[in-house]
């Protein structure tokens, strides 16, 4: 089954930023909840051992991604900072961040293109969860920005088999409903847009299953490493990864600078 690039409404300029901030949140909230992005903790680890790097530059990081857990696990083997960005960056996961994470963590108020990231972001370049929001030819752009501009880079998406997530995403308002109220921040908006205007799980109902059908397999992410110029001067490891007590497993990217001849 090949991918489909069909219209997710949390793309769009026209969605509101509570009903999308409401999305991004409950996505972060789910993230940390289950870890199951920790399941690429070492390939993450290796990626910056490579470039002698203890900095991340997450892009599209939404609510903030799964970083509440995947950055104390990473820094159990040394050294971690995470800058997280994002085109539409999320005030109320900025200020949760900043309140929480004891620097460790932090969130961009600018907005930052992930086709062209600025070069005073320095570390390796991570995306969760976000990569298939992107047609092929902006996808390409990412990695070929990376590879232009000698960054490692880490593409993590949260399923490995399209049909299956499907079949995950149709329970998640289920899950919202019983499990919202547990979201920090406490915010009404939140509730009022989850039980009362149930605007929040439709769209991460709609959004999810076109998600799931967006998602580029290893062989589509092959196909489009291949045709990025210079791309032989970076190391590629592309696959899924088993997540520990789940169906799903990751999709994954992990883009490396080789070394230079001699």
């Amino acid at each position: 089954m090949r991918r489909l690039h069909l219209l997710e409404i949390e793309d769009e300029p026209w969605c509101p930023r509570a009903i999308r901030d409401g999305a991004t949140d409950w996505l972060h909230f789910l993230a940390n909840a289950h870890k199951g992005f920790n399941a690429i903790g070492d390939k993450m680890r290796e990626a910056m051992r490579r470039v002698g790097s203890d900095q991340i530059v997450d892009l599209c990081s939404g609510g903030g991604g799964p970083w509440q857990t995947l950055a104390p696990l990473l820094a159990q083997s040394g050294s971690v900072t995470v800058q997280l960005t994002d085109f539409y960056p999320n005030r109320a996961a900025r200020e949760r961040i900043s309140a929480g994470s004891s620097g460790r963590v932090t969130y961009v108020s600018d907005s930052v293109d992930a086709m062209n990231v600025p070069s005073r972001f320095d570390g390796v370049r991570t995306m969760f969860n976000a990569f298939h929001h992107f047609r092929p030819h902006d996808a390409r752009a990412i990695l070929a920005d990376a590879v232009n501009k000698r960054r490692a880079i880490v593409v993590v998406e949260g399923a490995d088999h399209r049909l299956l997530g499907i079949v995950f995403i149709l329970l998640m308002p289920l899950m919202m409903l019983v499990l919202t109220p547990l979201i920090r921040p406490f915010r009404w908006s939140r509730l009022a847009l989850t039980y009362v205007l149930p605007a929040i799980p439709l769209l991460c109902l709609f959004d999810g299953i076109v998600s799931m059908l967006r998602i580029y397999s290893p062989d589509e992410l092959r196909e489009m490493v291949a045709s990025i110029p210079d791309q032989q001067s970076f190391e590629w490891d592309i696959g899924t990864q088993p997540v520990q007590g789940s169906p799903l497993g990751l999709t994954y990217l992990v883009g490396v600078p080789r070394e230079p001849a001699g």
